[in-house]
């Protein structure tokens, strides 16, 4: 099996900051601050005018993404810059609270606010979505059944959001409970054919619950405008090399799931609600916790389990080029997730300004500065 066409696309979520690490409803000037940049085309706004979406263009790896993803980092935080400002990646704000921010004025965003009201004024959250083409509709929907079952996997490699509203939550992943609010979230169901999916989007379509399939927000969907499985459970990642290494599995994935079906095997799909049942686990403690292993029908630490995700892909990472970039599961494993970071210097200083401003430094590419003071005190 050629893996040529199995391209990625990458969209990050990023957090636009003043000196003091507070939110800053930014967007409309940083937009116009960009306009001769190079890519600016592939910078957009979000509903909340203190979030920036990045995209890349269509990648045949993870390393043209990253790549790209590096530059847009750069670029942001060198426009931002001399006007005291910069940004964070991850999928809360430790602080800021959604109440005093400014939804962006745009159609689409104010007929959702209308309908969701506060559901969508709550919407601080960032995400990180990564594409893969699966340009056959029929095999994206065998593709999207089976993958499901990493989804709980995926999210517990990428928690990034401790805090809410200035409090922690207990949880490693508070983006996901808000983000539940929303109507069509979660586990996807299962569809027997692309026919199904669509017969699906059109009732909703007829009976006025959406206006088109973009609307459908599930942590794996088939995308309604492209020929993509787009993966939409993450947190935004905060070191690049998180987010390469999430969209590489993701890549990973789809590719392994294909070649088992030219070998005439399959890969068994399980209920959602069971899928939903590993989703909160990974919710609450990230890789620290335990996974259901639905075969072994027992609970398994989540980190051999993210270990046994790279033994499953290993047969097609090289064809990717993307080993080197999986590989650094093993350091989030070691290491623990921007979650459990953010975590670690919360408790060690008692700040939450000092989670940000280390926020901050990772998003940039800079060491932790917890990391940073430590080398310098052995120094």
């Amino acid at each position: 099996m050629s893996t040529d066409w199995l391209t990625i696309g990458v969209e990050e979520e990023y957090q636009i900051l003043d000196s003091d690490g507070h939110l800053q409803p930014f967007i409309d000037a940083l937009m116009t601050s960009i306009a001769q940049e190079v890519g600016a085309d592939q910078v957009r706004p979000e509903m909340i005018q203190s979030v920036v979406e990045v995209g890349t263009t269509i990648c045949q790896t993870v390393g043209e993404a990253k790549e790209q993803l590096s530059r847009f980092r750069a670029m942001l935080n060198r426009v931002l810059e001399p006007v005291g400002m910069r940004i964070a990646c991850a999928g809360t704000h430790p602080f800021s609270r959604w109440q005093d921010q400014q939804i962006t004025e745009k159609e689409r965003y104010k007929m959702l606010e209308d309908e969701m009201q506060d559901v969508v004024r709550e919407i601080l959250i960032f995400g990180l979505h990564v594409h893969v083409a699966l340009p056959d509709p029929d095999r994206r929907m065998e593709i999207m059944n089976e993958a499901r079952y990493f989804l709980p996997h995926l999210l517990a490699l990428s928690t990034s959001s401790p805090f809410w509203d200035g409090r922690e939550t207990g949880l490693k992943s508070y983006r996901s409970v808000i983000w539940s609010r929303f109507p069509r979230t979660g586990i996807p169901p299962d569809f027997s054919s692309y026919d199904e999916y669509e017969n699906y989007i059109d009732m909703l379509v007829r009976t006025g619950c959406i206006d088109d399939g973009k609307r459908i927000w599930w942590d794996l969907r088939s995308h309604p405008h492209h020929p993509t499985l787009e993966w939409r459970c993450c947190d935004q990642t905060t070191r690049i090399e998180e987010t390469v290494a999430i969209a590489g599995l993701c890549q990973a994935i789809c590719a392994k799931l294909l070649r088992l079906r030219e070998r005439n095997l399959g890969f068994r799909k399980y209920m959602p609600a069971l899928i939903a049942e590993n989703k909160w686990r990974a919710m609450r403690h990230g890789t620290a916790g335990k996974l259901i292993d639905f075969g072994r029908q027992s609970e398994i630490p989540t980190a051999q389990l993210a270990e046994e995700l790279l033994e499953f892909i290993d047969e097609v990472v090289d064809e990717l080029e993307s080993r080197e970039a999986v590989r650094y599961v093993e350091t989030i494993l070691r290491e623990g997730t921007s979650a459990d970071r953010q975590l670690r210097i919360y408790r060690e200083t008692g700040s939450l300004k000092e989670v940000v401003e280390n926020l901050c430094a990772e998003t940039a590419g800079q060491p932790s500065l917890r990391h940073a003071a430590a080398q310098q005190a052995g120094d």
